[in-house]
């Protein structure tokens, strides 16, 4: 082979490794279908303008007290996937392209770097198979080869032929390997080469192959040149979408819409409260809802409804100690200072405690650059406001200080409440005495009770932090 022949292959080889990379040409694993309204083998990553919303956003950060919830500020431009698809489908027809050609050349490209090895390792294959006749076969090795690897024989040839040649050359390169002279070395490294591509710098230190080299070389530069090609008509297509895209976009600049968005499924948080008088107790809450800006700028007046909705988690710690909250504490040290009274059962449900709120909330958005902390007005408690609630615990006390006199002291009582502001109880203070009750004193009472701190984002007002890039 001529030096000269081995640089320039060489040359190509290395260009082609990197020509994935100058092409800038994404692999078919990068693309993904978004929506099902996207054109099967478009892809919508390489238009500049997307579909569907987001053209850009911001972190946004929503602190109440101690609780910190995360959103977004987004622009949310109106061009739809049937707009955009229309764009696609329009400058197709002015390519005289089709979906299945964009999507082909997509697939060579990822491809061209390891196509290209087999492609190089397979004509040296070719070349080294030429040497080797074997008689009554209807095509040569090489063309069997060829065959098999790029369909290149011909049309003519049917499959049992196609077989008979594959078994023969087997059959032939098997009893070549064991002879001596060029034919053995020929046979052996073609069946040295079969498992693996050749190691290019072994292959072209041989004369063989030097035509074979030559003719497969300007193949190549036939086939880098097309792919080029094509590349060039798919990139331009891109371009275009992308032109047309934009300038869509702009010309319903007017429908342009910015929003600040809370996504109730990222916004679940959890802390500990207290509950009538009772530390310990653990609340949940989430946020949602947006804010929305009638401008076409990130800056501007944002207004809209949030969503801020409570329940309880665990309230045990207040089950377990009803009578240590405030006002039963009264009860309950009447009750001991009239004997050995203990606590035998407590029993109940457990606590259900939720609660929506809604309020209206505007923010004034005035600098687009750095950390920001707009001007707000409104509430979160200015709309709706919902809140479930249910109590119930049944408490049996037992003094047995009595006993020796044959009698027994007991207390029940039942606790129930539909307000977190209020407990109400309904109790029966008896002597039962050889099992008739000697004395017995009824009494109904109501507690107020404090809410504590079940809700205490709502006792600060809403701090909104918008982190806008530099």
């Amino acid at each position: 082979m001529k030096h000269g022949t081995f640089r320039k292959t060489v040359a190509v080889l290395a260009a082609l490794a990197l020509l994935p990379c100058l092409l800038i040409f994404p692999s078919s694993a990068e693309v993904t279908q978004h929506n099902m309204a996207e054109i099967v083998g478009i892809d919508y990553d390489r238009i500049t303008q997307k579909a569907g919303g987001g053209q850009k956003s911001y972190p946004v950060e929503c602190k109440l007290g101690d609780v910190s919830f995360t959103g977004e500020l987004y622009g949310d431009f109106g061009l739809s996937y049937d707009e955009l698809n229309a764009i696609i489908r329009r400058t197709l027809q002015e390519k005289n392209l089709t979906t299945e050609r964009v999507a082909l050349v997509a697939k060579i490209a990822e491809r061209v770097q390891t196509d290209a090895k087999l492609y190089w390792g397979e004509q040296v294959m070719e070349g080294l198979l030429s040497y080797l006749n074997i008689p009554g076969l209807p095509v040569s090795v090489a063309d069997y080869y060829a065959y098999i690897v790029h369909g290149e024989t011909d049309p003519a040839a049917l499959s049992a032929t196609i077989n008979a040649a594959k078994e023969g050359t087997a059959r032939t390169l098997a009893a070549a390997a064991k002879t001596t002279g060029r034919v053995g070395k020929v046979a052996k490294g073609v069946l040295n080469a079969v498992d693996q591509v050749p190691m290019l710098g072994e292959i072209t230190n041989t004369a063989l192959v030097a035509q074979s080299w030559t003719d497969g070389n300007k193949r190549f530069e036939n086939y880098l040149k097309l792919l080029e090609q094509n590349l060039e008509t798919i990139n331009d297509f891109y371009a275009a979408c992308s032109r047309k895209a934009v300038d869509l976009a702009e010309q319903k600049g007017e429908q342009n819409v910015w929003k600040i968005r809370f996504d109730k499924a990222r916004n679940y948080r959890t802390y500990p409260c207290t509950f009538w008088g009772i530390q310990n107790n653990m609340m949940s809450c989430t946020l949602s809802g947006e804010l929305t800006n009638s401008g076409t700028q990130p800056d501007g007046a944002y207004a809209g409804t949030l969503t801020l909705t409570f329940e309880a988690v665990d309230l045990s710690p207040t089950e377990k100690n009803l009578e240590r909250t405030p006002g039963l504490t009264t009860f309950y040290n009447v009750l001991h200072s009239m004997g050995a009274y203990r606590k035998v059962s407590d029993t109940g449900g457990a606590t259900v405690l939720r609660r929506t709120v809604q309020g209206e909330l505007t923010l004034y958005v005035t600098e687009t650059r750095g950390t920001v902390r707009p001007e707000t007005a409104g509430s979160l408690t200015s709309a709706a406001d919902r809140t479930t609630f249910s109590f119930s615990r049944k408490i049996q006390w037992r003094d047995d200080s009595m006993a020796s006199y044959g009698a027994v002291g007991i207390t029940d009582a039942t606790f129930t409440s539909e307000d977190i502001r209020e407990v109400a109880m309904s109790s029966s203070s008896r002597v039962e005495q050889k099992g008739k009750v000697a004395t017995q004193k009824d009494s109904n009472e109501v507690f107020a009770q404090p809410p504590g701190t079940v809700f205490a984002p709502l006792d600060s007002a809403p701090v909104i932090t918008i982190r806008f890039s530099n």
